[in-house]
């Protein structure tokens, strides 16, 4: 496992991408650095952070850095010797994981120096600084699992670089396309309708089995059914209440908009690394024994 991370985290110093992404990060780091606090002399470091997230500097950087994680492995026709190697599929994809967020993380351990540096000359409020810090980390940490995902479902990385753009895009402007959807019950259920049927298929294509598919899409179908038999007022916004609650973006910008500490959002981020990093071994699997 170690092999595999040093051997992914090595590749991104031995191109010339991996070195413009980091100078691309610290370059906007700086520069919001000198517009916010040093032009405008103001304390708030925390707001830098915000930036890279609010001008979606990381939102289009992200799957710059995931884009090559499954996906060159797979067009190198490597793949099947990385899996052949005497550890378990799990341990290689979070090697990888690790190695990526081991990346990300090098320009964001930099960027925490410089409220230290600030506070020469001024107050900085290091409990709100260091709190939205920790909070970006854990974002960060979600949109890495969420682009190796993506990664290991193509074998070109341009491919997967503009779907997780593209993804992370429609769930940066989700607050904009919930605020136009239809508030009705009836939209609602047959949006979880959709949901339904998309959970089945990706079970059949986790499992390859269509029964276990069709049982994992029929029953949530049916409960939802009856559910709205016994009380249609219940699903009146419930689709775009579900869909606020799942922003990764929103959550982020209320969490430290309002500058406090939400630890809910950071299990929230954890638990969809989690899972992305799951089903993206489960993906690999899949490929791994169908050849």
């Amino acid at each position: 496992m170690l092999a595999v991370y040093k051997k992914e985290l090595r590749s991104y110093f031995n191109n010339m991408l991996g070195w413009a992404i980091m100078a691309v990060t610290l370059v906007f780091i700086g520069f919001f650095s000198v517009v916010i606090n040093i032009n405008n002399l103001s304390p708030l470091f925390d707001y830098v952070l915000i930036y890279m997230i609010g001008y979606c500097i990381y939102v289009v950087l992200i799957p710059f850095v995931t884009m090559k994680s499954i996906a060159s492995e797979r067009h190198d026709r490597t793949e099947q010797l990385l899996l052949s190697l005497p550890i378990p599929t799990w341990k290689v994809v979070l090697a990888k994981y690790l190695a990526e967020m081991t990346f990300v993380s090098i320009p964001l351990v930099i960027s925490a120096v410089y409220p230290l540096i600030f506070s020469l000359f001024g107050t900085i409020n290091f409990a709100t600084v260091y709190a939205t810090w920790v909070t970006l980390f854990f974002l960060l940490a979600a949109m890495v699992a969420m682009g190796t995902f993506f990664s290991s479902l193509f074998e070109n990385q341009i491919v997967a670089a503009v779907s997780t753009v593209g993804v992370f895009f429609i769930l940066y402007f989700l607050s904009n396309i919930i605020s136009a959807m239809p508030s009705s019950s009836l939209f609602s259920l047959v949006c979880l309708y959709v949901l339904a049927l998309v959970f089945g298929l990706i079970v059949k294509y986790l499992t390859r089995d269509t029964t276990v598919g069709i049982i994992c899409a029929a029953v949530p179908a049916l409960g939802l059914l009856v559910w709205y038999i016994i009380d249609s007022d219940a699903f009146s916004g419930l689709f775009a209440n579900m869909l606020y609650g799942l922003s990764i973006f929103d959550k982020f910008f209320n969490s430290v908009g309002y500058e406090i500490f939400d630890l809910t959002a950071i299990i929230y981020y954890i638990s969809l690394s989690v899972v992305f990093v799951f089903i993206t071994v489960q993906s690999v699997e899949k490929r791994r024994w169908n050849s």
